[in-house]
């Protein structure tokens, strides 16, 4: 067979298998990517140590309380995909008592597991029932953007977008809206003051950062306008008054 033909025959599988491979290499970035976005037990345990000498006493309590419990929070969903012999994708409602149910595999208990950890836990489930299958899972946190924002509500979100983000999920801030007293609750308690909260939003720092779990609200303060119409009529009275005694 002349060379430029078997050239010819040989490229088109070249290509694939060229093409297959930067497939391959990009998924595996985009997976140690995520991976990075989540902090690890050991960031967290440095972090909260630091918070504590500084008398960071509010974020102390949050990382402590993160490190102790999990992410983890019944309603949250996590999106997990099989790879290899065994395909499956689906999105999947964590449970009460925070279990994961896979099907025909169980339940994958959730309690204390950071969200850096789930792949970890899910391999290691799915282990037991699966031979040469990855796994890949992306949570989901469910949030409240309240306030003046055009369309105020819950909402699904990966836990590496950004602070501002999320506010654009909910349709942007409301002309009325005052961002420079936005705040953070968790159970009726605000756990990011304004200050604080225009600090992340300036550094860029994302839903995972903040240590938020499902449930938490990020609410808009509405700008106070100023009443000149009462002002005048009030100062109209005044005035009335103080001219009704000058007569006297």
């Amino acid at each position: 067979m002349p060379k430029g033909t078997m050239v010819r025959l040989l490229l088109p599988a070249l290509l694939v298998l060229a093409s297959a491979g930067r497939s391959a290499s990009g998924q595996t970035e985009r997976a140690q990517e995520s991976a990075r976005n989540f902090e690890t037990r050991a960031q967290l345990e440095a972090e909260a140590r630091t918070a504590e000498q500084e008398n960071r006493t509010g974020e102390a309590w949050l990382l402590r309380s993160r490190l102790q419990r999990g992410d983890f929070q019944e309603g949250d969903r996590i999106v997990v995909m099989l790879l290899g012999t065994t395909t499956f994708n689906d999105t999947i409602s964590v449970r009460a008592g925070k279990l994961l149910a896979l099907p025909r595999m169980g339940d994958v208990a959730l309690d204390g597991v950071l969200r850096s950890e789930l792949g970890a836990r899910l391999s290691t489930h799915l282990a037991r029932f699966l031979r040469d299958s990855t796994v890949r899972a992306t949570p989901l946190v469910r949030l409240a953007v309240l306030g003046q924002v055009q369309r105020p509500g819950f909402y699904y979100t990966s836990a590496d977008v950004l602070l501002s983000d999320m506010l654009m999920k909910a349709g942007g801030p409301a002309p009325s809206a005052d961002l420079g007293k936005m705040v953070i609750r968790r159970g009726g308690e605000t756990i990011w003051n304004a200050k604080d909260t225009r600090t992340a939003m300036s550094d860029g720092l994302s839903i995972e950062r903040l240590h938020l779990r499902a449930g938490d609200e990020i609410y808009v303060a509405e700008q106070k306008s100023t009443n000149w119409t009462a002002i005048a009529q009030i100062g109209i009275s005044v005035l009335g008054l103080a001219f009704a005694l000058t007569r006297l």
